[in-house]
């Protein structure tokens, strides 16, 4: 072979092979994006047997007639209780955080339509008034036990609807289901029954009321709800 057909040929080849080595380094199209995995879902439907509140009587939360717990931010309190109702149907939408307890991003009334999401308001929402604080006592068996972020109680839901919110440090003993429970304290009452910080706790109202006595959360004045609440409107799981 001549130099010059010889010369064309290397200088094909060496064009072929760049084209190749160009292919193959070349980055693959980046992938779709799908759904995030950790994005808000509906996860759970049902009707609202009733509402859950703070001592202060606040609204945090709501349960399904199933049993199902849905807690919502301190924000979203007033505007879910004024367009959802005791006995509608509503769709949840959040996160399923353990044991089934639901932390809520949104719900919708599948009854009337509406829809209520985590989305600050445009414009402060004036506090609404809040009942006064009284001593209150409440006994019966442990429904639900309600647990902190680290696993630790720190609340209990009676079998009669009577929610009682404790310090950790107050509950020695393991509590579980249909356990009986009594405590004194101080809180508010409504149409879903007490809910009361404790003050002193025991196995019924007489030991209860001779238990010695931790010190309570000082009242607060209207507005968002306690630095000490956080961990009671988000139980981390349930038994």
């Amino acid at each position: 072979m001549s130099s010059a057909p010889l010369a064309r040929a290397l200088a094909l080849a060496v064009a072929l092979s760049s084209l190749c080595l160009g292919e193959a380094g070349a980055a693959p199209p980046p992938p779709s994006r799908g759904p995030s995995a950790t994005a808000p879902a509906p996860v759970a439907e049902g009707l609202v047997a009733r509402y859950l509140t703070t001592p202060y009587g606040d609204p945090n939360g709501l349960r399904l007639n199933d049993g199902t717990l849905v807690f919502f931010a301190p924000h979203l309190g007033a505007r879910i209780g004024a367009a959802i109702a005791q006995g509608q149907r509503v769709r949840v939408v959040g996160h399923v955080v353990a044991d089934g307890v639901i932390r809520a991003m949104a719900l919708m009334n599948l009854t009337s339509g509406a829809s209520i999401d985590d989305e600050p308001p445009a414009a402060p929402i004036p506090p609404a008034a809040r009942q006064p604080l009284q001593r209150l006592e409440a006994s019966g068996t442990i429904d639900v036990v309600l647990r902190g972020p680290r696993g630790e109680a720190n609340g209990v839901i009676l079998a009669n609807g009577d929610i009682i919110y404790f310090r950790p440090e107050l509950v020695r003993a393991r509590l579980v289901a249909g356990q009986p429970f009594a405590a004194t304290g101080i809180g508010t009452r409504g149409a879903s029954g007490s809910a009361l910080e404790a003050i002193a706790v025991g196995a019924d109202l007489a030991t209860a009321r001779t238990a010695p006595h931790a010190r309570p959360a000082s009242p607060a004045p209207p507005g968002p709800a306690p630095a000490n609440q956080p961990s009671l409107e988000y139980p981390a799981r349930v038994d």
